[in-house]
């Protein structure tokens, strides 16, 4: 009888050492800096969220509002990835723009349904200048329509139709929150 109780205590301990082990490699996974390229991230963003990343590419807008987002590109200049400042970033320079820059950032998604929707056109209606439900594209001329109510308005239309569209309960925007970048000489 003892023997058959030291042997499943043995084999409890064993299975509970495999089991942390298995975690933390896994964590350790997890937590490593992979440096991807932009075509990478646009083909398979969600693959990445919540890692940081490593990613190099050209910045072509820098929001003029505060700076708090730039946009960059790689090999197509029609791919836009929208990079936003970190707490350890107070914004980017508008000077950015046209450098080629390297970001360390970790991948966060953005999901749009429904109800984020309704609560964004209700912000919208209530005439809210600071709400943060605004999605920026980095698009140009897009400055032009930030204060616009019957823009926004538009675009929570045109995203409940791209939602209906879809099929799914919610559609994925993915940007980069930088924590470091610099500009490449």
């Amino acid at each position: 009888m003892n023997k058959k109780l030291f042997i499943l205590s043995a084999l409890a301990i064993i299975f509970v050492a495999y089991s942390n082990i298995s975690t933390a490699q896994n964590k350790s996974k997890r937590n490593k800096t992979v440096k991807i390229s932009c075509e990478d991230f646009l083909t398979s963003p969600d693959k990445y969220v919540g890692q940081e990343v490593v990613i190099e590419g050209t910045a072509v807008h820098v929001c003029k509002h505060g700076g708090k987002r730039m946009f960059i590109m790689g090999e197509d200049p029609d791919e836009r990835i929208k990079i936003t400042t970190g707490d350890e970033i107070a914004a980017f320079s508008e000077e950015l723009e046209g450098s080629d820059v390297m970001v360390i950032g970790v991948v966060d998604e953005l999901r749009i349904d429904e109800t984020y929707l309704t609560n964004w056109e209700n912000e919208v209606m209530a005439n809210n200048p600071d709400s943060e439900m605004k999605i920026h594209g980095g698009k140009e001329g897009h400055e032009h329509h930030d204060d616009d109510p019957d823009a926004e308005l538009g675009q929570i239309n045109d995203l409940r139709a791209e939602l209906k569209e879809s099929g799914k309960d919610h559609l994925s925007f993915y940007s980069i929150i930088a924590s470091k970048y610099k500009e490449k000489k």
